[in-house]
């Protein structure tokens, strides 16, 4: 009953790692982060339930989805009710963030539309956006919060179309897909150069997306065959792994 979608830990629980590692965890942050963990893990058991995983999945681990998805909903509720009794009133606010974000992804699951481009993308930029009010809560600036979440949602978004235009390759598809991620990633790194030259974001946040939309870029301009997905997906973990370094001692 795990999440099948392996990137997606890393996209979840890197920015949660940054985000504390900015400052100083405190109970309320602890209480957030399990929280989004929680509710993470409740997402695989919904798949099956409602047979997003195949008819025989659904018919085999039906009871075992539902023990799973009650544990895990349970577990969130928990976590989250003392999260918010713990937060200070900024961090409350800024949960609306993620919560919007996640509204979002629960209607394009509803639609069947989560393994699109768009789904993919929201579902990042959710996982991104839980960073902001766990930094704050952590005892880091609203600045530092915001380019921790920003920079994380840019490069997964990168990372996300140039690794699709991969997979489309192997399937046939035309140039247009190498042309809109390169595009896309190239529209990203500038996104967030612009936003730190504005101030709006910290000026670490650039050199923090550098890695994976340099990663993303080379990936979209050449496109190897989809035997090389395992190395490029490892290259990845290791350059979101950079950016998270990066923006940690950025915030300290």
């Amino acid at each position: 009953m795990l999440p099948r979608e392996h990137g997606a830990y890393g996209q979840l629980l890197l920015p949660l790692v940054t985000a504390m590692a900015m400052g100083r965890p405190s109970a309320a942050a602890l209480a957030l982060a399990s929280c989004a963990i929680a509710a993470f893990a409740a997402h695989e058991p919904l798949l099956v339930m409602v047979g997003r995983r195949g008819g025989r999945a659904q018919r085999d681990h039906r009871a075992r989805a539902v023990r799973w998805l009650s544990a895990c909903a349970a577990a969130a509720l928990v976590s989250g009710v003392a999260a918010f009794a713990l937060l200070d009133p900024v961090s409350r606010w800024l949960t609306l963030v993620p919560a919007a974000f996640a509204a979002v992804s629960a209607v394009m699951l509803a639609g069947g539309a989560e393994r699109t481009t768009g789904g993919e993308l929201v579902v990042a930029s959710t996982l991104a956006s839980v960073s902001l009010p766990l930094a704050v809560a952590s005892g880091a600036s609203l600045a530092a919060g915001v380019t921790c979440a920003a920079t994380f949602a840019a490069v997964f978004a990168a990372a996300t179309v140039s690794v699709r235009a991969v997979i489309a390759r192997a399937r046939g598809g035309s140039a247009g897909e190498r042309r809109v991620a390169l595009a896309t990633d190239t529209v990203l790194f500038a996104a967030v150069a612009a936003l730190a030259l504005a101030r709006v974001l910290l000026p670490a946040a650039v050199w923090a997306a550098a890695p994976v939309c340099g990663v993303a870029i080379v990936l979209a301009a050449f496109v190897p065959p989809a035997r090389y997905l395992r190395p490029i997906g490892w290259s990845l973990v290791a350059a979101t792994a950079l950016t998270s370094g990066i923006l940690i001692v950025a915030a300290r």
